[in-house]
């Protein structure tokens, strides 16, 4: 008599079906856990290219990078006083952090007077505006590695988006 292979390949999971289904429980927590660590982690994370290729081109010019950003500012303006709490002409992430300001972070230490840059102490919108633009002008340069002034798909990967 010739044998057969059983028709499921685990003999011990087809003579224990609870363990199979432990199993598949233990799968699914370990899936899920793993997708809420990748959304915490992607947090902030850049856009998606189709999402900044507002003319849907197949390329994102500067003009595009600047607008979505402008769109997606969080930061408000602030005294400067009330952030450079040492006076040291540096702001850092942890005197932005005390003080409430969100969306430079990322940034790491910001010299005063590249953010408040007509002196007045106060980071107006304006000031945010130059700031971020500069600062967005400079990694989209530094994306476009075959320097033709757009980016494609393959180089918006490379463009760090703060």
């Amino acid at each position: 008599m010739r044998r057969t292979a059983p028709a499921f390949p685990f003999g011990f999971f087809a003579a224990k079906p609870g363990a199979l289904a432990l199993v598949s429980l233990l799968f699914a927590a370990t899936a899920l856990a793993q997708g809420a660590m990748l959304a915490e982690k992607t947090a902030g994370a850049a856009p998606a290219f189709h999402q900044v290729d507002a003319d849907q081109s197949g390329r994102v010019s500067l003009d595009e990078v600047l607008a979505y950003a402008k769109q997606q500012r969080e930061t408000k303006p602030f005294a400067l006083k009330d952030v450079d709490k040492d006076g040291n002409g540096l702001v850092t992430q942890e005197e932005l952090r005390r003080a409430g300001i969100t969306g430079l972070e990322g940034f790491g230490s910001i010299r005063a007077q590249d953010l408040d840059r007509n002196g007045d102490g106060y980071v107006s919108h304006e000031d945010l505006d130059n700031y971020l633009n500069t600062r967005h002008s400079e990694a989209y340069t530094a994306a476009d590695e075959d320097k033709d002034g757009s980016l494609k798909a393959s180089e918006f990967v490379l463009f760090r988006f703060k």
